[in-house]
């Protein structure tokens, strides 16, 4: 059976970073599966070239090209991510780091009590737009490391992306005080309850919490977690 040479693989790899595959780890996947097509082509018809081979192997996917496959490895990688997050998120909720988390949620809402009434409700606001603040100044940080990074290896990948990408983390804490902030909700929520006090208390800690996991304890594990995914990742 015809074998492809080390050119051809390289051409291969020249072919799918024009198509738009940008992340290194989609590409070798890509790679792999065009050269295993072409050679079968040659096992039925050896008389192909390997631009002809290529082309056949090309077209199965579709006047789309490689589009499909991006989105849907894509969609793979934010599931992935989206469980790595669940899974560093749940162990707040074990026995230690549980006692921690009631602790925040304790002090919280005791600080609250003592806030004069009137000031109690912009407090809130005042905290949530805090913790946007400094995750944006931590976007802004970190993904300029990333891109060093990237510079540095010549590489990206999918996964790496996602867990520098916090766009969509910051959009859904940055509802909260929009939301909060409606003059309705102003003059309905009954400030001098105490339950509605330890709410919002757990609602700034679980906040605080998914924010220290996804900025803080997963980038700090990134070699870690995409060496168990990329084996070789590992060479770089």
């Amino acid at each position: 059976m015809a074998q492809l040479t080390k050119e051809q693989i390289q051409e291969l790899c020249s072919f799918v970073r024009k198509h738009y595959v940008e992340h290194y780890d989609l590409q070798t996947e890509l790679v792999d599966h065009l050269a295993n097509g072409i050679e079968e082509q040659w096992q039925r018809h050896p008389e192909r070239t390997f631009n002809e081979a290529r082309l056949t192997e090309f077209r199965k996917f579709g006047v789309a090209g490689f589009h499909d496959v991006i989105k849907e490895k894509a969609r793979s990688v934010q599931k992935k991510y989206r469980n790595i997050v669940w899974g560093f998120y749940k162990d707040f909720f074990r026995f230690p780091k549980i006692v921690l988390v009631l602790g925040l949620v304790l002090i919280i809402a005791t600080s609250l009590v003592f806030i004069p009434f009137a000031f109690r409700y912009n407090t809130i606001i005042g905290i949530f737009f805090l913790i946007i603040f400094i995750l944006f100044y931590l976007v802004f940080k970190r993904r300029k490391d990333n891109e060093l990074e990237i510079v540095k290896q010549g590489k990206k990948w999918m996964l790496k992306d996602q867990i520098y990408a916090y766009g969509k983390l910051i959009n859904i804490i940055n509802v909260l005080p929009i939301t909060l902030n409606i003059k309705y909700l102003r003059n309905t929520i009954p400030m001098d309850s105490l339950w509605v006090l330890i709410s919002f208390s757990i609602v700034i800690t679980f906040t605080i919490i998914i924010s220290y996991v996804t900025f803080f304890v997963i980038p700090s594990k990134a070699d870690e977690l995409l060496g168990k995914t990329y084996p070789e990742y590992k060479l770089l």
